[in-house]
């Protein structure tokens, strides 16, 4: 027979765990093509309507492997909340290697990373179209595999 302390310790440490984590109410990663992002080619997101009124916060995350040749990437963010047409612009430079050369990201040969963009209060239906574009000197950014955003129900 287990020990039944130990198994409501297990119990109870699962249930604050899991209590602690942010609800997903989206999150979708874009491909991008092999030859790199190129500063023309816009990614779009469409936020399905959400299912909960509260304070959502709102994540770009990116995956680069070793061909990309920069300390960081600046992105531009446009969202429009819908039905209320409210839009917002947001700028996020991303910081992937620090000064001394290591990379700030989680991975081996592809590396994955997670920038705050903003935070939003949401109404039960709202739904949101984001568009992402590079704002780099550079047109076509090599290295860069995937982009994506979350959008997490904050607690």
């Amino acid at each position: 027979m287990l020990n039944r302390p130990l198994v409501t310790l297990v119990v109870l440490a699962l249930l604050i765990l899991c209590g602690c984590q942010q609800q997903v109410a989206y999150h979708q990663f874009a491909h991008i093509p092999s030859a790199g992002w190129d500063k023309t080619d816009t990614l779009h997101f469409d936020i399905s309507p959400v299912a909960t009124d509260g304070d959502y916060s709102l994540d770009a995350q990116l995956r680069t492997n070793k061909a990309y040749p920069f300390l960081q990437l600046t992105m531009e963010v446009n969202e429009t909340v819908h039905p209320s047409q409210e839009h917002h612009h947001d700028v996020i430079v991303c910081q992937l290697i620090d000064k001394e050369g290591a990379i700030e990201g989680d991975g081996i040969s592809y590396f994955q990373y997670q920038f705050h963009v903003r935070d939003f209060t949401l109404r039960q239906g709202d739904s949101i179209h984001i568009s992402l574009t590079h704002n780099m000197k550079r047109e076509l950014m090599p290295g860069v595999t995937d982009v994506g955003l979350r959008l997490s129900l904050a607690h």
